[in-house]
């Protein structure tokens, strides 16, 4: 039996990230698979020595948005040895030209990761993420129907329960926590996938992944989870760990890990 540790954190500009202190944390995480989401950046404007230490140890999959500059992208690393393969995006240009997910396969194991859309202000962008959710879904549904196992990971911006934020009552109608996007959530658990870290941590309140700026919210951890891992019904067995790392600084998310037996 072979133990893998997934990461996946929304580093809110990867530059930004390196200066403060990505790559020791990388180091220290020492993650298996890593999804990165909002890394604003394309490939080539990345400092030259960050490209090669992440290339000597990855297998590097960058997804800028093609279309705007320093806006969302996402981006999957795997360790050299394991010789996953991926594949950018869904196949559908009004998401892929935004860079949002990555499909990486390992055998009967699909690794399902990136930057979920933002509803965004005055809920702008609802219909947007609510297809790409009802799409998502249903690639869900498809890989399921081949028999393999999927690992969904990603800012998927939503928090599922009030248990999920700190003031569900001051953000009932706000972007991140309407009935809609709650309900986009539920339907990725009908198509087979567990939310496994409220599964492990039934009832635990203060298990936050984002927090605002303002306010001093961090401190006070006055949050929200809207980074997950979700798994098959078949691989929620096999998780040996899942946490939330709110003590890692560079961004206003923390990475959230998770360790699987194969």
């Amino acid at each position: 039996m072979t133990r893998l540790k997934f990461c996946t954190w929304n580093v809110n500009g990867f530059r930004s990230a390196l200066s403060q202190g990505f790559m020791d944390w990388l180091e220290q995480a020492d993650p298996d698979v890593l999804s990165l989401q909002e890394i604003r950046a394309e490939w080539e404007v990345l400092d030259l020595r960050a490209r090669r230490a992440l290339e000597s140890a990855f297998d590097v999959c960058w997804f800028p948005s093609s279309t705007r500059k320093g806006y969302a992208g996402s981006a999957t690393l795997t360790k050299r040895s394991l010789a996953w393969r991926h594949t950018k995006g869904l196949g559908i240009e009004a998401y892929d030209h935004e860079g949002r997910i990555i499909l990486s396969t390992l055998g009967e194991l699909t690794f399902i990761a990136g930057y979920f859309p933002n509803a965004s202000a005055g809920l702008a962008r609802l219909d947007f993420k609510r297809q790409f959710a009802r799409d998502l879904a249903a690639t869900i549904r498809a890989r399921h129907g081949k028999g393999e196992k999927i690992v969904l990971a990603g800012d998927m911006n939503v928090a599922p329960e009030e248990i999920d934020l700190a003031r569900p009552k001051d953000n009932r109608t706000n972007p991140g926590f309407t009935d809609e996007e709650r309900e986009d959530f539920r339907a990725y658990l009908a198509e087979g996938m567990v939310d496994i870290l409220r599964e492990r941590n039934p009832g635990v309140p203060g298990l936050y992944t984002w927090w605002t700026a303002r306010g001093g919210a961090r401190a006070k951890n006055i949050g929200w989870r809207i980074d997950h891992f979700l798994v098959s019904r078949a691989l929620a067995g096999k998780v040996a760990d899942v946490r939330i790392h709110p003590e890692v600084m560079g961004s206003d998310h923390c990475p959230v890990s998770l360790e699987l037996n194969v």
